[in-house]
């Protein structure tokens, strides 16, 4: 069993009786929920200060006070709620579990949240959970038609310039910009030069999405995940978005996952259509977000956030996205293109 209820009791009792009545799952990836008013009651130093250091996730059940949101490493209002993200949690309990303490205490800077990200990722690479996806990833492929499509044979990435700004424009869009090497490499390409420049960037996407996220069929391509590891680090995407965060503007519409949220929250400016889609399904691959999302995510909207939208598996529409502090503001699709470059003129 990956999730335990506390008995409220045992949370006004203390730290050595949590961990004796928890002694049973040691070595297991636990999630641990426990009820918001008895927490609130227990004793407050001791209680708070050992939640931060243990080895199983923790989910508040009710409306904690700020104290003890900071305590544990997500919330929610109810047990209808909590039961959905139990359920999550329980889908690939080893990578929930590593997205947890990988946002608990986060490392200083962003280059070193980006390092301990894909340390993790490639760890979970090598994991049961990852293994067990790729088998069936396998399986589902053996009939579908390998050949080359040659809608897909084109550039990924167009840089132009409009109103005075630089617009980079995905244009991989009848796959939905999913992020395919190529892709990573053209955008790594078209931002690199820009990071050392002057006036705003518009990071737009061609088609029904901004970006679906990474591209499932190379998923299992990669030669060994500490070689990963390395190309991850090398071609940063999400270093790149960081560089240029006080001058860009990201537009979101359609399908925005994993890497298609990931990245746009380290821009100064999100503007989503409000078709926009967006929710983080890594955790379905038995993965945590690998396109900087744990340091993104959480430097923008929390990390109760982050694990919400992760452990939970599904999407978030616009508005619900721009209450929670994911995207900045939400207009029709057709007012998108124009509200960016307005948006853009404000950051001078």
């Amino acid at each position: 069993m990956a999730v335990v209820d506390l008995d409220p009791g045992l949370t006004s009792a203390g730290p050595p009786a949590i961990a004796a009545a928890l002694a049973g799952h040691v070595g297991e990836p636990l999630l641990v929920r426990l009820d918001a008013d008895a927490l609130a009651a227990g004793p407050e130093t001791d209680l708070r200060r050992w939640l931060r250091t243990v080895p199983f996730a923790t989910l508040c059940v009710g409306d904690p006070p700020r104290v003890v949101r900071e305590s544990v490493d997500a919330w929610v209002p109810d047990p209808v709620a909590a039961d959905r993200l139990a359920a999550g949690f329980e889908r690939a309990p080893h990578a929930a579990l590593a997205a947890a303490l990988l946002v608990r205490e986060p490392p200083v800077g962003v280059w070193a949240g980006l390092v301990a990200e894909s340390t993790t990722y490639s760890m979970l690479q090598g994991g049961p959970e990852f293994a067990a996806w790729r088998a069936g990833r396998a399986e589902s492929r053996l009939t579908d038609d390998d050949s080359e499509d040659e809608s897909d044979a084109g550039p990924r990435v167009r840089v132009s310039e409009r109103h005075g700004h630089t617009v980079v424009t995905l244009t991989r869009g009848h796959k939905h910009n999913a992020l395919d090497a190529r892709l990573r490499d053209e955008l790594d390409a078209a931002l690199a030069p820009l990071v050392d420049g002057r006036g705003p960037v518009i990071v737009r996407g061609e088609g029904p999405s901004f970006c679906s996220g990474g591209d499932l069929d190379e998923f299992g391509s990669f030669p060994d995940p500490v070689a990963a590891h390395v190309v991850r680090l090398t071609r940063s995407l999400a270093g790149r978005f960081h560089a240029l965060e006080r001058r860009l503007v990201v537009g979101l519409h359609g399908s925005c996952l994993g890497a298609g949220i990931e990245l746009p929250a380290f821009a100064g400016k999100v503007i989503a259509a409000d078709d926009a889609r967006i929710g983080l399904p890594e955790l379905g691959l038995g993965l945590v977000p690998g396109a900087g999302g744990t340091v993104s995510i959480p430097r923008r909207a929390g990390r109760n956030t982050l694990l919400q939208l992760l452990w939970d598996g599904g999407v978030v529409d616009a508005r619900r996205a721009r209450r929670v502090g994911l995207v900045d503001e939400v207009v029709p699709p057709t007012r998108l293109a124009e509200r960016c470059h307005e948006v853009a003129d404000s950051l001078g």
